[in-house]
């Protein structure tokens, strides 16, 4: 039992007041062929919650409890998890049929990997494919200006949070990518499979969506204490939401839509902070950093 599960992969799901998409999500994961571990964490919801977690009964270990918020939620159920192949999937996502199959086959062919990810459909709220999430073969340099690893496509062995820590709660809204930026950094290795695996669901109530602005401190805040200095991307990003989404007096005087000046505009901010700290005002042409 302790090899099968060690070949396995184990989920765990975080969920607060996600009732009207919680049925879907833990139905996309029952019905992937094959025993595995898997635990619904919710946060003490007062909606419709509760009571379909009671319809699937002992079928799907759970609790209902306040729990600290999403990181502390995760953390906890991830460590109750004996598998050696460990993941999380949010209660409005939905992993794909028959995607756990191929992350373990991925894994049994590639014993050296830490971690798998495959492609994601972006869903909208009613469940219909918007558009595919913009997933790339894996390299550092992107990470660092991406985020391109789709989170409930992605998976990793357990050992890891025994060798580089658990999710980190100061990065409220981006734990995962704080995450991958850690693992990277410190060698792990991995691999891209090119399938389908997950569906990751846009709507208004998603962290994404809410809390734009303290997405772009967060990242700028986890580069620069990681890497020392923030990818020029962010910023780029960074002016765009103040433009276009912050309602900032500042933000008209940038120039407008697809204007490529933006990406220069970028560069003060991005050499300021390195200068900060003492890095070059500019890199050789063609560094990955630059």
């Amino acid at each position: 039992m302790e090899r099968e599960l060690g070949q396995r992969c184990g989920m765990v799901m975080p969920s607060f007041q996600q009732g009207r998409f919680l049925q879907e999500a833990i139905q996309s994961v029952v019905s992937q062929r094959g025993n595995r571990e898997f635990e619904v964490r919710d946060g003490g919801s007062t909606d419709e919650s509760v009571e379909i977690l009671r319809r699937f009964g002992a079928s799907v270990p759970c609790r209902s409890e306040p729990d600290g918020g999403q990181v502390a939620a995760i953390n906890a159920g991830l460590q109750q998890l004996r598998s050696g192949i460990v993941g999380y999937l949010n209660s409005d996502d939905r992993l794909l049929p028959g995607a756990l199959e191929m992350v373990e086959e991925a894994f049994a062919r590639n014993p050296t990997v830490d971690v798998v990810y495959g492609q994601a459909w972006i869903i909208n709220e009613r469940g219909e494919r918007m558009r595919p999430y913009p997933t790339l073969p894996f390299e550092f340099p992107a990470l660092v200006q991406h985020c391109f690893l789709c989170q409930p496509a992605t998976f990793w062995r357990a050992d890891l949070h025994r060798r580089f820590g658990w999710f980190n709660a100061d990065y409220e809204n981006t734990f995962d990518y704080e995450f991958w930026l850690r693992l990277a950094g410190n060698g792990a290795k991995f691999l891209h499979i090119p399938e389908f695996l997950a569906e990751s669901r846009e709507h208004d109530s998603t962290k994404s969506r809410r809390n734009r602005g303290k997405i772009f401190r967060e990242i700028r805040r986890m580069q620069m204490q990681r890497l020392g200095y923030c990818g020029r991307n962010w910023w780029e990003q960074q002016l765009r939401f103040w433009r276009d989404e912050s309602g900032s007096r500042w933000g008209r005087l940038l120039p407008g839509p697809g204007d490529r000046r933006m990406y220069g505009l970028a560069w003060l901010p991005y050499v300021f902070w390195r200068r900060k700290l003492g890095g070059p005002l500019f890199y050789r042409p063609g560094d990955w950093r630059a």
